[in-house]
C-alpha cells in the first residue's frame, strides 16, 4: 500500500476540514427529544448545500464523485467534529447505492437528488420475524395486479426510522415457486401509501429507532420496481454490502456518531490523571485488556486501509470486509465491556457526562446482529476464503 496522499486528495481533505469545522453544530443533538430527527435533518440540509452530504456520488445527484480514498478521508474529517446522526443513513448509503447500480434513469432522476439534504428519508424493509439471518427465505408477497402493478401483503421487523421514512426500500417475493434466492424482486414503497402500519419497538437504549411495518394489500407501480422481476436478490447484496462497509467502517467509530476508540483512550488518560485509577490487580489486568484492544483496534485501521486500497485498484474484497466486520464487531462489544469496568456500573446508569457511554455500551449488543449477523460473517469465512464445503 502506497499511504502517500496525492496533491488533490490534501487539497479534497482540507475543503472537507474547513467546511466542517465552519459548519458543524456547536452543540449536541439530545436524542431524547422529540425534535432530534428535525435537527439532524437540519444538519443533511447544511452538508447537501456544500455537496458533502453524498460526496461518492455523481455530481448531477449532488455528490463530488469522491474516489474511496477520498471518502476514507471525509469520514475521518467528519468523525473529528462529532456531528449529529445521519437520521437518511439508508438513503445516502444503502438505498442509494442500489438505486445508482439497478435503477432505471427514471427511477435515479425521481428518487435521488431528494435523498442528500433528508428532503425524503428512506428506511429498508428487509428482516422479517422468521427471516431474519436468513433473509432470502422472506415470504412477503408481491402478487401481480390486473393492471400490471403489485399488491404487497406481509410484515417486516427491525425497520430502522421507518416511524419517519419518505421511502422505503422493500424485498419481496414474487415467484414462490422459484429457487428462495431467485424468487424475490425489489421495489421502492411510498411509505404514505394506504395498508401500511408501522409500530415502533422500544429497545434496550430506551429509544424506538426499529420497527415493525405490517403491509395489507399495498398497492405498488411495476415502474417501482428496481432491476428486473425476480432478481431483487442482486438488489440486495448491493444495499448489504454497503451496510456492511457502513456498519464496520470509519476511523474506530464505535457507535454511529457516538465516542471512537480515541475517546476511550482520553477518557482512560483522564481517570489516570485524576488518580480514579488505582495500581490494583484488577486495574493492571484492565490496563492489559485495554493495551490489547488498542493493538487489534490498530490492526482493523490498518485492514481496512488494505481493503481501501484493493478497491482503489478497481477490486470488490466482499468476503474480505465480512470478515472485517465480524472481527471490528466482536472487538467494539470488548471496548465497551472494558469502559464499563473502567466506569463503573454506576455511572453507565446515570444521566449525566457519562450518558454517551451508556447508550454506546447498549447499542453495542446489536453490533453483531445488524448488517448479518456474526453466524453468517462465519459462514461467508468458511465458504469464500477457507473453502470449506457448504
Amino acid at each position: 500500500m502506497d499511504l502517500t496522499l496525492t496533491d488533490s486528495e490534501r487539497a479534497f481533505q482540507a475543503e472537507c476540514r474547513a467546511f466542517l469545522q465552519a459548519h458543524a453544530p456547536s452543540t449536541p443533538v439530545d436524542y431524547s427529544r422529540p425534535d432530534w430527527v428535525d435537527r439532524c435533518r437540519s444538519w443533511q440540509r447544511t452538508l447537501a448545500e456544500g455537496r458533502w452530504s453524498v460526496p461518492g456520488w455523481p455530481r448531477r445527484y449532488g455528490g463530488r464523485e469522491a474516489t474511496p480514498v477520498e471518502l476514507m478521508l471525509y469520514e475521518h474529517e467528519l468523525a473529528a467534529v462529532k456531528p449529529p446522526r445521519n437520521v437518511n443513513t439508508i438513503g445516502t448509503g444503502w438505498a442509494g447505492a442500489a438505486l445508482l447500480r439497478h435503477g432505471s434513469e427514471e427511477q435515479k432522476q425521481r428518487y435521488l437528488p431528494p435523498i442528500p439534504a433528508a428532503d425524503e428519508v428512506w428506511c429498508q424493509l428487509f428482516s422479517e420475524p422468521n427471516a431474519g439471518s436468513d433473509l432470502a427465505s422472506l415470504q412477503t408477497r408481491a402478487t401481480r395486479r390486473p393492471d400490471g402493478g403489485y399488491e404487497i401483503s406481509g410484515q417486516k421487523i427491525w425497520s430502522s426510522l421507518a416511524q419517519v421514512a419518505d421511502r422505503g426500500i422493500l424485498l419481496a417475493r414474487t415467484d414462490s415457486s422459484a429457487a428462495k434466492h431467485h424468487g424475490i424482486s425489489c421495489f421502492v414503497l411510498d411509505m404514505h401509501a394506504p395498508g401500511i402500519t408501522i409500530r415502533p419497538i422500544r429497545q434496550i437504549t430506551g429509544e424506538s429507532d426499529f420497527n415493525e411495518v405490517f403491509f395489507d394489500g399495498v398497492r405498488i407501480a411495476e415502474s417501482d420496481r428496481v432491476g428486473a422481476e425476480g432478481e431483487g436478490w442482486t438488489v440486495a447484496i448491493t444495499t448489504l454490502m454497503a451496510e456492511r462497509v457502513g456498519l464496520s467502517a470509519g476511523e474506530g467509530t464505535l457507535w454511529g456518531s457516538g465516542p471512537t476508540w480515541a475517546d476511550v483512550l482520553k477518557l482512560w488518560r483522564s481517570r489516570r490523571q485524576q488518580g480514579r485509577i488505582e495500581d490494583t490487580p484488577d486495574s493492571a489486568v484492565l490496563r492489559d485488556e485495554m493495551a490489547r484492544l488498542h493493538v487489534e483496534g490498530e490492526a482493523l485501521r490498518l485492514t481496512g486501509l488494505r481493503l481501501l486500497s484493493d478497491v482503489a485498484r478497481g477490486g470488490l474484497p466482499a468476503a474480505q470486509m465480512s470478515v472485517r466486520k465480524l472481527a471490528s464487531d466482536v472487538w467494539g462489544q470488548q471496548v465497551h465491556e472494558a469502559v464499563w469496568r473502567l466506569l463503573g456500573p454506576q455511572a453507565l446508569i446515570s444521566d449525566g457526562d457519562d450518558a454517551q457511554w451508556q447508550r454506546a455500551y447498549l447499542f453495542a449488543r446489536a453490533l453483531t446482529i445488524g448488517g448479518g449477523t456474526t453466524e453468517v460473517q462465519k459462514d461467508i469465512l468458511a465458504r469464500r476464503i477457507l473453502g470449506l464445503p457448504v
